[in-house]
């Protein structure tokens, strides 16, 4: 039997795929690598209180190890430097792939860990996603403090990076880290995140227009009010994600949520939804067994929300397996 040309071809680039994915990643011995130091890159809060950090920040290193794999999946714990610290994280890649894959940054809730996202980012990564989930400040093996809004606001005004602004960065080191990778495809890269992470998610893509998209799962920006402090009103502003919702178009925005999430209503994703310019879904299911967060009700929610915003099913070899 003669083996078509176009099959030749499709076979030698998914092999290249998989060898590149394969020395990009390769485990090495090498320390932990340096945390970037405060002078190293531009931070600031614009008179509209958007908050900046350049487009290009640089070469980002990383270390590497093996976690674990499943039968189509292979797991990496991945340390990479950010700012006054360093960022743990597991990346989740696809054992075969026929094209360029596309990259998603995963951002877990508040107080939740890499390891407790990483089932989801596993259900994604099986529709033939390079998939980096992290362990946000002050959670899991990422160290650094969470501050209140209020010790934020005391830092902002001192000229000091709140936490909340430092997540940001994180997750823009993130998306520099699979944008980086020879197999990923840098047009089709998205962040995702839920509820804290979908904030964090919006801003870090309303701040690098590179970034293609954004999921936001049961997430909704915190609607602050606006006081006579130009001040306090500036910092609000920088962390609020219906601040910055309307600035991810022209590129493509899906929130999903749950109508009986009981930590952040309906009506405020509702809400933040109603600010957000078109392209953009919003993808709502009804599941009294599901508190926060992504629920398994949401999974064809989740794969139509992926094919709109990353082409993912039609131009990927894999397919989620059942269970």
């Amino acid at each position: 039997m003669r083996i078509k040309k176009k099959h030749l071809i499709g076979i030698a680039v998914a092999a290249a795929i998989i060898i590149a994915a394969f020395f990009y990643f390769k485990p090495f011995q090498k320390p932990e690598p340096k945390p970037e130091e405060k002078d190293d890159i531009i931070w600031l809060v614009d008179s509209q209180g958007y908050l900046v950090y350049p487009p290009d920040r640089g070469e980002i290193k990383f270390a590497r190890e093996n976690y674990g794999e499943t039968e189509n999946l292979t797991i990496s714990r991945i340390i990479y430097p950010s700012r006054n610290g360093n960022v743990y994280g597991l990346l989740v890649l696809p054992k075969s792939a026929s094209d360029l894959m596309p990259g998603i940054v995963l951002l877990p809730g508040a107080g939740v860990s890499k390891e407790s996202e990483l089932e989801l980012a596993k259900k994604i990564s099986s529709l033939g996603a390079a998939v980096l989930t992290i362990d946000q400040r002050g959670t899991g093996e990422t160290t650094g403090r969470v501050n209140t809004i209020e010790q934020d606001y005391a830092d902002f005004i001192n000229a000091r990076e709140p936490s909340q602004h430092l997540m940001v960065y994180d997750a823009l080191r993130a998306y520099d880290l699979l944008y980086s990778a020879p197999f990923v495809d840098p047009g089709r890269i998205i962040i995702a995140g839920e509820s804290l992470g979908g904030r964090i998610a919006v801003i870090a893509a309303a701040i690098d227009r590179n970034i293609e998209g954004v999921l936001a799962i049961s997430s909704a920006g915190f609607g602050f009010e606006m006081t006579n402090d130009t001040r306090v009103n500036a910092f609000l502003n920088s962390i609020d994600s219906d601040h910055y919702i309307d600035q991810i178009s022209p590129r493509k925005l899906v929130m999903m949520h749950n109508a009986y999430d009981t930590k952040i209503p309906l009506s405020s994703a509702a809400k933040s939804y109603s600010k957000a310019l078109e392209p953009k879904q919003f993808i709502l299911v009804n599941d009294t067994g599901c508190d926060h967060g992504y629920c398994d009700s949401m999974h064809e929610g989740l794969v139509a929300a992926l094919d709109y915003l990353v082409d993912i099913r039609s131009r990927t070899l894999v397919s989620l397996p059942s269970g």
